[in-house]
């Protein structure tokens, strides 16, 4: 970039409190139109067929300006005009920004969840014993149970999701094995017992918008995020790897196997630059799949675990540093060595 380019990111940026999403090509600020944070997005990537220096669009109320010059004005900054560097009569792409959002907002607004009526938080637990929980496990990651007064959760430990310090979901993990409650749920069907339910969770907030673990991600300082299928994967690699205390790399879960386009954005808003894919060891066509997808926005690795019946936690620390060690790749190196594996 010329140092005219240089100069003129620098004003919007300071004028806007504008920080750069994990791609460095935007400017993410408060949009001066409507106000919403986070939504307004100023490109300063080179320019491309499709793209030009200084467009820019906010995703909520969808206000849009074709040129440096439109922009300026904006802000409030014509004085910082040297000379139109686009076409004011082309089309904005809304691909500009964020891809994945081109025909609609992304929509990441969330309520508060209140628990289930009578939970406590619990730091001893024989199921959580059993899955090998430590006492940093409790203090890092909240659970708890209703301690058998709230019967529909009564063989259940709950794990709030947490947001911004705010509760916007539950996970509630029946205490059985789901060969347990498989076994169950057949016999039931002749009994005429109800069935249980593996998971039992809040639906007041849909999951998709949802990243266990989200708070770990800190702005400005988290650069590497590992994805993770679930809360216990999270837990485990967050164990063996002695994550508790580190700004710099945090471990979230998607809630399953792939990763929606809220959650990218909410990645991307804290500035993550890196994602390694950590999905279980049997999940190849959805890895496959999630790495393409955030590769679009970040610098993406994929953590194969050898073994397609294992995951984080059935892995050792020794293992889990080895396969960091040896066995992170690109998505297109993942590909190519599924593909010889056949």
């Amino acid at each position: 970039m010329n140092k005219e380019h240089t100069y003129l990111t620098e004003e919007i940026a300071r004028e806007l409190g504008a920080r750069r999403d994990g791609s460095g090509r935007n400017l993410i600020a408060r949009c001066p139109y409507c106000g919403k944070e986070g939504k307004y997005g100023v490109y300063i990537g080179p320019a491309t067929s499709r793209k030009q220096p200084f467009m820019a669009h906010c995703f909520s109320c969808g206000a849009s300006t074709h040129s440096l010059e439109r922009t300026l004005e904006a802000i409030g900054r014509p004085d910082l005009m040297v000379t139109p560097t686009t076409d004011p009569g082309a089309k904005l792409d809304c691909t500009l920004l964020f891809p994945l959002a081109a025909q609609e907002e992304i929509d990441d607004e969330l309520g508060i969840v209140q628990m289930p009526e009578f939970w406590r938080r619990t730091f001893l637990h024989p199921y959580l014993k059993g899955r090998g929980f430590t006492f940093d496990d409790y203090e890092f990651f909240p659970v708890g149970t209703t301690r058998g007064v709230n019967f529909r959760y009564d063989d259940y430990v709950i794990f709030p999701v947490i947001d911004s310090g705010d509760t916007v979901g539950y996970v509630a993990r029946h205490l059985w094995s789901k060969g347990e409650i498989d076994a169950y749920n057949r016999r039931a069907k002749f009994t005429g017992d109800y069935p249980i339910r593996r998971f039992r969770n809040s639906t007041e907030n849909d999951f998709v918008k949802l990243l266990y673990n989200y708070d770990a991600v800190v702005e400005g300082s988290t650069e590497t995020v590992i994805l993770c299928e679930g809360i216990f994967d999270v837990v485990a690699l967050t164990r063996k790897l002695d994550l508790y205390e580190s700004s710099r790399v945090a471990v979230v879960a998607t809630f399953g196997k792939k990763v929606s386009q809220a959650q990218i954005y909410k990645l991307q808003t804290k500035g993550v630059r890196n994602v390694v894919v950590g999905y279980d060891g049997d999940a190849v066509d959805a890895t496959k799949k999630t790495a393409g997808e955030l590769s679009r926005y970040f610098e993406v690795l994929v953590a194969d675990i050898p073994d397609p019946e294992k995951d984080w936690e059935d892995l050792s620390p020794q293992e889990i540093y080895d396969l960091f060690a040896y066995r992170l790749h690109t998505p297109v190196e993942y590909k190519i060595n599924k593909i010889q594996q056949l």
